[in-house]
């Protein structure tokens, strides 16, 4: 039964290995996989350009990630697709830190080869600043004796000059009477025009009233005459 244990133990060995193998960062010569900008310790914001180097005899594709630093269970975000074009001391990628919360990160250029292995470069301790003032390094400067400022010649005042009183007051109250005048005239000549018509208006009514009258009168008498008859 021990024997059984032992070579079952053995086959996880090696299967581990065999798998965990092309996975594990192998050995690598300057060049393969470096990045060159943005350096450890930088403070970053907006669009950042990622350059290096991402080549090797063997290469297949390399990807740019990044996680928090210290990072959060080996959690790592990737900045774009991968790329299956080598570079050589140039740009890798634009990382775009605009939606990124400020805080401390580590950049990670990870470039596979044929054989299944991957190389690796990280840089770390990158502090993103989009909404934090960007750190600055203050120079002292050297003790400067105050120049005597110039004085500035004053300007002698000009009286401003008085507007005079318009005169177009009469004129304005002139046109008012007259156009006032005119208005009532109009208004006058209305009515009497109305009235007048009023008046013949009721003088024909009358006439009219009359004739009806009298139209009647005269129907009267000859209906009692047919009667008699």
């Amino acid at each position: 039964m021990y024997s059984r244990l032992r070579k079952l133990v053995i086959i996880i060995i090696i299967l581990s290995s065999t798998i965990l193998t092309p996975l594990l960062v192998s050995a690598q010569a300057p060049g393969y996989a470096e990045i060159t900008h943005p350096q450890p310790g930088k403070a970053i914001f907006g669009l950042v350009t990622i350059e290096g180097s991402a080549a090797h005899p063997s290469f297949v594709a390399f990807e740019l990630s990044f996680a928090n630093q210290p990072a959060i269970s080996n959690t790592w975000f990737p900045i774009m697709q991968p790329i299956h074009s080598p570079v050589t001391d140039g740009k890798l990628g634009i990382w775009d830190t605009t939606g990124i919360t400020d805080g401390n990160y580590q950049l990670r250029l990870r470039v596979w080869l044929k054989s299944g292995n991957v190389l690796e470069a990280i840089v770390g301790d990158l502090r993103i600043r989009n909404t934090m003032p960007t750190e600055t390094p203050t120079v002292a400067l050297p003790d400067a004796k105050p120049s005597p400022s110039p004085v500035e010649p004053t300007s002698t005042p000009r009286p401003t000059p008085i507007p005079l009183p318009n005169n177009d007051g009469p004129t304005r109250v002139v046109r008012a009477l007259v156009t006032g005048g005119i208005v009532s005239a109009v208004s006058l000549l209305l009515l009497g025009v109305y009235f007048a018509i009023r008046k013949s208006m009721r003088h024909r009514w009358a006439s009219l009233r009359m004739r009806q009258v009298h139209r009647r009168s005269e129907r009267k008498p000859d209906s009692g005459r047919r009667r008699r008859r």
